[in-house]
């Protein structure tokens, strides 16, 4: 049955609330989100919030205490593990989704799921929602979070295993995100020898922080030519469920338009953003970047993930110390 009628937000607290809150991707997108889903569970605390998160993103989310349950979808598996899904979410019997995700098959999962109240702005798919073309802080009598710090936290529980993880790493520390989704949004391996040898020299803490077989072998080049006892390679070591503690325990963060960007802006944890492609990532609940360096290029911001042009190469080594030296 498809919805013609308004959308109604909850009453009083919330009383009764199944609410199934749809963003299952991906990990900087699902950081963006955090300030809605903790504004819904703030505004009405008696509701029980389930998040829907691809797998592994699932891991982000363990310990926010305006979470209730968070229902995997591990999307890497055939067909037959979404037809599930969708029976599952059926089954769950939820009172309302709100939806982030404006996708085809977030909405699959809102048309087969029975719930009589459906919010998204989703554009083509909007005749499947009732939520109309208001936004989600109208639509539920919310004010819009202007400062960072009201979405993403890091528990006591990540904060202790972050500790044990970072171990000998001097304070204070910055974290280098050394990768990101596609190529043409990393900084070049050579720009960040120059500048590790540059904060070595300077004598600033530096971790290395990613994931993947191309950015551990980033790293190990890195640290093969910059012999310091300053540079800690933690890539592939820090996982999704206490990344949150290792940011939160830095003093600043240096990133392309990656997750951790948006989890130390997210956090209200300094940070220093390496843009080419794409644009500063927006939202509310943000901490602007202490910096921002954009590549020499005139098509900065085209959005392409693949061009011939050295994009973010063109971002210099000398000009990222500067500005991190001047911080610390």
């Amino acid at each position: 049955m498809l919805f013609s009628q308004p959308y109604l937000p909850p009453l009083g607290k919330g009383e009764g609330e199944k609410i199934l809150f749809i963003r299952y991707s991906a990990l900087g997108d699902i950081l963006l989100a955090t300030p809605f889903a903790r504004a819904l569970k703030e505004k009405y605390p008696e509701s029980e919030l389930t998040w829907l998160a691809a797998c592994p993103y699932e891991q982000i989310l363990e310990g926010q205490p305006y979470i209730n349950r968070i229902l995997p979808w591990d999307r890497r598996l055939d067909n037959k593990v979404f037809f599930q899904l969708l029976r599952r979410i059926r089954a769950m019997r939820f009172t309302r989704i709100v939806s982030l995700q404006g996708t085809d098959r977030g909405a699959l999962m809102t048309l087969f799921s029975g719930v009589p109240q459906r919010f998204c702005t989703a554009g083509k798919w909007e005749f499947i929602y009732n939520g109309g073309k208001s936004s989600f802080w109208e639509s539920h009598d919310i004010p819009v979070p202007e400062d960072s710090g009201n979405g993403f936290v890091a528990s006591e529980k990540m904060i202790k295993s972050a500790s044990d993880i970072l171990g000998e790493v001097k304070l204070p520390f910055m974290i280098a995100a050394i990768g990101a989704s596609k190529k043409i949004k990393q900084w070049p391996v050579l720009r960040w020898v120059e500048f590790a040898k540059k904060t070595a020299a300077r004598g600033i803490s530096m971790v290395l922080a990613g994931d993947g077989a191309e950015e551990r072998a980033k790293a190990e080049e890195i640290c093969r030519v910059v012999s310091s006892g300053l540079l800690y390679n933690l890539v592939g070591r820090i996982p999704l469920s206490i990344l949150g503690g290792v940011v939160k325990k830095s003093s600043l963060v240096l990133a392309g338009d990656t997750g951790i960007l948006n989890m130390a802006r997210i956090m209200g944890v300094p940070s220093m953003a390496l843009l080419g492609p794409t644009r500063l990532p927006g939202g509310v609940g943000l901490m602007e970047p202490e910096h921002v360096f954009i590549a020499e290029c005139s098509d900065v911001g085209c959005g392409k993930n693949h061009c011939g042009k050295s994009c973010l190469g063109s971002i210099q080594a000398e000009e990222v110390f500067q500005a991190v030296s001047a911080f610390f």
